[in-house]
Parts: C-alpha cells; sequence; structure tokens
C-alpha cells in the first residue's frame, strides 16, 4: 500500500476530490441556509506532517491575530478531527451575511454570530463526510461542534488536547466561497487517525504497480462525475 508521503500529483487529486465532491454538496446547502446563491472554488490540498502543522497553519494565518475555529471530532468507523477555519475579517463577513447586516457591520463575534458560524461549519464538514463516506463505504459519524476564537496556535493547541485517535498527518483544504459578492475564505483541516488514513489511502488510490499515472487521472476524474 502507497505511503501518503510518496504519493504522486495525479494520485493526490483523487483525495483532493472527496473535498471537491463534499464542497459542492456544501456550497448547496449553505445556499439555502443565506437565501443567495453560493459557490465553492475547487479546494486545493496540502498534507503535512502533525508536526508541521503548526508552521503550515501561521504561514495561512497572521499568527499574531485571532481567528475562528469550528471543531468535531470523526467518531464512528472513520475516526479523527476536523478543524473548519476562517480568519476573523471572513468570519465577521459571514456572519453579516447571516444575519441580514450590510457588509462591514460586525466588527466583532456575538453570541447568534458564533451560533451561525458554527452551524456553517456542520453543514460543510458534514458534507465532506458524507461524501468520504460514500467514497469509503464506512459511517463517519461527527460529535457536537465546538466553536473557537483564539490565536492560531491557542486553537490547535485545544484540538490537541482532544485528538484522541493518534493522527500522523493532517490533510488540509482551502475553500472559497463566492455569490454576489466575495464571501468569505476558509480552511478545514482533516486529522485521521493512522488507522483511518491508511484505510483511505487503501481504498481511494490505485495501486501504483498496476496503474499508470493516466489510469490515476481518469479514476480521478471519475469521482467528480
Amino acid at each position: 500500500m502507497p505511503n501518503i508521503d510518496n504519493l504522486n500529483d495525479d494520485q493526490l487529486d483523487v483525495i483532493q476530490e472527496t473535498g471537491n465532491i463534499g464542497c459542492s454538496h456544501a456550497a448547496t446547502a449553505v445556499s439555502q441556509m443565506i437565501g443567495k446563491i453560493v459557490d465553492i472554488s475547487v479546494p486545493n490540498l496540502q498534507v503535512k506532517k502533525l508536526s508541521e502543522l503548526n508552521t503550515a497553519i501561521n504561514q495561512i494565518f497572521d499568527k499574531n491575530e485571532k481567528v475562528v475555529g469550528v471543531y468535531l471530532e470523526l467518531v464512528d468507523e472513520f475516526k479523527g478531527s476536523i478543524l473548519f477555519l476562517f480568519p476573523l475579517k471572513s468570519a465577521l463577513a459571514l456572519s453579516d451575511v447571516l444575519v441580514g447586516q450590510d457588509p462591514g457591520t460586525a466588527t466583532d463575534l456575538d453570541e447568534m454570530a458564533e451560533s451561525a458560524i458554527t452551524e456553517v461549519g456542520n453543514i460543510v464538514v458534514s458534507a465532506y463526510t458524507n461524501a468520504l463516506g460514500n467514497l469509503l463505504q464506512e459511517t463517519v459519524m461527527l460529535s457536537t461542534p465546538t466553536f473557537a476564537y483564539d490565536m492560531p496556535d491557542g486553537v490547535l493547541e485545544k484540538v490537541y488536547d482532544t485528538l484522541g485517535e493518534k493522527a500522523t498527518h493532517a490533510l488540509i483544504f482551502d475553500i472559497k466561497f463566492s455569490g454576489e459578492d466575495d464571501l468569505f475564505t476558509s480552511y478545514f483541516v482533516l486529522l485521521p487517525s493512522l488507522e483511518s488514513l491508511e484505510n483511505l489511502i487503501q481504498k481511494l488510490i490505485p495501486e501504483i504497480s498496476a496503474e499508470t499515472d493516466q489510469q490515476v487521472r481518469e479514476y480521478a476524474e471519475s469521482l467528480a462525475k
């Protein structure tokens, strides 16, 4: 079985496509929630060792500014955690949309905004895990979402404290939501247990020795149909 550190670009595209499928469903759900058409960009994928996650997140966000996060655990056959992250600017823009305010109105997150953002995080993560479960033919269940508002390192520290199943790698997907105006940019970080990561690779990635790069590419494209 191939190791995730040794996958080529076409093989990583197969894993990235799981995010694309989930996000296409999430766009519909978020559109219904806010009453506006929402498009979601094809997410890019970064694969990082767990020891590299803090550095990667601090390269994405300003380590001196707070970020908003929604954290959920994966608690059935597929185990691990997912952290859904927003820059504060994006979280404020999203809260304006969700509560029907003019863009730029919110300057801080109140209880109503926290609740709405948590629900969006829950919707997007659920859409991704449903797609992942269908592809893997495994049950993927989520815990109750937890809201976090802290410096990037502080948010990650809370996740590390509750990981439970040992994770070795983080899969980071970036997602841009857009519609009539640019709405917000977000990232979700999948932290599968080692066993679940190995199952994901085994079930989704054709054997390197048995498939050419072209066949792998065609397989990734077939997932999108």
